[in-house]
């Protein structure tokens, strides 16, 4: 809320400062540390598989990772790189409306008298975040043509370094390196997330 409520006075000297971030390759240790906070889910509230974590940045950093995010987006879809039935993080698009897709198809189809055979494949991406390596990730945006200063500067420097701690209650845990994963709780992951 703050930052919306001076985003008038501060826009220009955060534009400031993303531009000489940016041709330099580098990015505060601060933007680069986390705090992991738990949500509850749903279920027995004492097994610690019924907690999302959360990962909580420098809201600085996520201004400036929804700055990359529309660039890296904005370059999918200028080029074409989505396939029409993606659904997953996309503006306008949910699970709602890929079923509702989906069932329209079947729709048409019955309504032609062709045969649907539908097969349902539950998949579990509860854990899918955790484990994702920034090596590959690296060589997939490579080879979606994310390069350049925005590659170098913003999504590889800003994976690698990362540092992050757990939060329960008051308590603070040691800050531990993040080897693996797009963390939850960033503007920028869920797109990462997509291209992996």
């Amino acid at each position: 809320m703050f930052f919306k409520q001076i985003s008038r006075t501060i826009a220009l000297p955060l534009s400031l400062i993303f531009n000489q971030v940016m041709p330099v390759a580098y990015v505060p240790p601060d933007w680069k540390m986390a705090v992991m906070t738990t949500v509850y889910k749903t279920g027995a509230s004492y097994d610690c598989c019924n907690y999302r974590p959360i990962s909580v940045t420098c809201v600085i950093s996520k201004l400036f990772e929804r700055v990359v995010a529309n660039k890296v987006r904005h370059h999918l879809i200028s080029n074409n790189m989505l396939h029409p039935a993606q659904h997953g993080f996309m503006n306008g698009r949910s699970t709602c409306t890929n079923l509702l897709e989906s069932a329209n198809d079947w729709t048409f189809y019955l309504q032609d008298k062709h045969q649907v055979v539908i097969v349902y494949i539950y998949i579990d991406f509860r854990k899918a975040f955790d484990v994702v390596s920034h090596k590959k990730l690296f060589t997939v945006l490579h080879s979606y043509g994310i390069r350049g200063n925005l590659f170098t500067c913003r999504l590889c420097i800003f994976f690698t370094g990362r540092t992050h701690c757990t939060k329960v209650g008051t308590k603070l845990s040691d800050f531990l390196a993040l080897i693996s994963g797009v963390f939850q709780g960033s503007v920028i992951g869920p797109l990462m997330f997509l291209f992996y």
